[in-house]
């Protein structure tokens, strides 16, 4: 016999079950579930408002900004690691800046570009 937990009004319980459990394939459930709260209240719920462009360029900035420090750091820790493993002078760190810079560059414009694409589309409307 195969032992589960359920969550019953804050309290945990084992819940004995068949033979098939999640790890032995099917789950039998030991309950029904509950209908959601929406379906069976009768108070009207508020919609949320519509997101303002305003709203949806800070959210894209918000990415941007997360995005763009990471690609940031990557190639830093890489211009970093070269120079570290090959021993490079000032010259090799100009010339390995001026590869991985225009690619870095690039990545952030992408990303700025897809963001605010995504968050203006009304589709991603929350």
């Amino acid at each position: 016999m195969h032992l589960e937990f359920a969550i019953a009004r804050r309290h945990i319980i084992a819940v004995a079950l068949e033979s098939s459990s999640a790890f032995f394939g099917q789950t039998m459930m030991s309950h029904t579930a509950p209908h959601p709260a929406s379906a069976t209240s009768t108070e009207s719920i508020a919609m949320p408002a519509p997101k303002t462009k305003f709203i949806a360029f800070l959210t894209a900035i918000g990415a941007i900004v997360l995005i763009g420090s990471e690609i940031w750091l990557a190639a830093l820790s890489t211009i970093w690691a070269v120079d570290g493993f090959f021993d490079l002078a000032a010259l090799g760190d100009l010339i390995m800046i001026a590869l991985i810079a225009p690619i870095a560059l690039w990545a952030t414009w992408m990303t700025a570009k897809l963001a605010i694409s995504a968050e203006m589309n009304p589709e991603n409307a929350d």
